[in-house]
């Protein structure tokens, strides 16, 4: 099924040389903030990230094969490389994209087998970094070292699909990861689990959190390697301890949900951390509804740990958290904009996918309200149609890319008019570790 914005989008965004040159040219005063951002080898605001959704469209309509690959030339044609690489910057980014707009045997062969041995050697650093603190039992796991945006949790993802050639280094990555769950030595002396860490939740508050905290987003937090860890538990792909991780993980998050019993906070702080291994019921607060933080992401991590490890109580736990979401009143207020990372996309994106699987099926009834919403938010004056929330400002942010812009809100509603249609061996929505 087709969706006039969907191809609209597509559209203008079909030509990556005008794309750049109107993302980055300085006179477009409304895409100042969006020209700080882009990088051609973005996964969220460059070719690497539009080239998702070309690439998800070719699947079903082979004439977007062309522009998928022409935006993966821009991403890799005279560029530097970013001076940090994950799954969503550098050549990472660019692999993800590639193994995504393959449609037959051999296709990028030669490009995924260079840059997959990149990730490889990527991944290989971060555990090599963190080896010593895990094996000393030291306090202090770095987000930006685990988590899915530039951590093992995303270079593992890429790592899983790239399959038998690197097998020996997914299940590094993997037994890393069941090490971050072992109890550390906190900064007062207490047994605290291993995830805990001192970083700033945004790199704009660099003060951080008193105490330091445990994150709870998938983007940043301890779902992002559950959802590895279970993807990989499913697919075959096991180390020692790896179920004893998942559940560890599952149950210390169903545990630390907010106070009303239906969605997750953004971080657990030490003093709420503390209560709660002790008994108590820490005062938590649902803050976001989208899927780098609150309800969707959590419960779809705690879905695939349910379907790896055969507990369907997780799963109606899970489950019954996102339809919570969509029925809150203040649903739209909640769901801040369209896009992927925080926004209705999100949402709808996890509520499609998780309506498909075996217990899922109260969510269905919910997927036609999210995909009317999604198409009433497109706008054919805006550039991309779907304009990002900027929270500094009332003025709408256009961004053409994946994570916070129009293309990843186009995957979204293409999913749920169609959650059917061919992807390919490796969809774009595992982009997001949401498979």
């Amino acid at each position: 099924m087709s969706d006039a914005s969907v191809a609209l989008l597509a559209q203008r965004l079909s030509d990556p040389v005008a794309l750049a040159a109107r993302v980055t040219a300085s006179e477009h005063a409304d895409l100042a903030r969006t020209r700080a951002l882009w990088h051609p080898q973005s996964l969220a605001d460059g070719h690497a990230g539009v080239a998702l959704l070309f690439a998800a469209l070719a699947h079903g309509s082979p004439e977007y094969a062309r522009t998928a690959h022409a935006h993966l030339s821009a991403a890799v044609t005279g560029v530097r490389r970013s001076p940090r690489e994950g799954l969503y910057s550098g050549l990472p980014a660019v692999a993800f994209a590639a193994r995504t707009a393959v449609t037959g045997p051999g296709q990028y062969a030669g490009l995924l087998g260079r840059l997959d041995g990149q990730v490889a050697v990527l991944a290989r650093k971060l555990i090599d970094a963190d080896a010593p603190r895990i094996a000393a039992g030291t306090a202090g796991a770095r987000m930006a070292g685990y988590d899915v945006i530039a951590g093992l949790s995303g270079l593992g993802r890429l790592l899983l699909a790239a399959g038998s050639a690197h097998r020996a280094t997914t299940e590094l990555v993997l037994a890393h990861l069941v090490a971050l769950t072992r109890p550390v030595t906190g900064p007062g002396g207490q047994s605290l689990p291993g995830w805990w860490t001192a970083d700033p939740i945004l790199f704009s508050e660099p003060d951080g959190v008193p105490g330091g905290h445990f994150n709870a987003g998938l983007a940043h937090g301890i779902p992002g390697p559950l959802a590895l860890l279970s993807l990989a538990y499913r697919a075959g792909v096991r180390v020692p301890g790896q179920e004893r991780a998942i559940r560890d993980i599952a149950e210390w998050l169903l545990a630390r949900r907010s106070t009303d019993g239906t969605g997750w906070p953004n971080i657990v702080p030490l003093d709420a951390e503390l209560t709660a291994a002790a008994g108590g019921r820490p005062d938590l607060g649902q803050v976001r509804a989208g899927w780098c933080y609150g309800s969707p992401g959590v419960a779809r991590a705690l879905q695939l740990a349910s379907l790896a490890l055969a507990e369907p109580d997780w799963n109606r736990q899970a489950v019954a958290a996102v339809i919570a979401t969509c029925d809150r009143r203040d649903g739209a207020r909640a769901h801040g904009d369209a896009t992927l990372c925080h926004g209705l996309a999100g949402l709808a994106t996890v509520a499609t996918l998780m309506s498909r699987e075996p217990g899922g099926g109260e969510l269905t009834g919910r997927i036609g309200e999210l995909t009317d919403a999604l198409r009433r938010a497109a706008d054919p004056e805006h550039p991309f149609l779907w304009p990002a929330a900027d929270p500094d400002s009332p003025t709408p942010v256009h961004r053409p890319g994946f994570l916070d812009g129009a293309a990843g809100t186009a995957l979204a509603l293409r999913l749920t008019l169609d959650p059917s249609a061919p992807t390919g061996e490796l969809p774009w929505y595992a982009a997001l570790l949401l498979a």
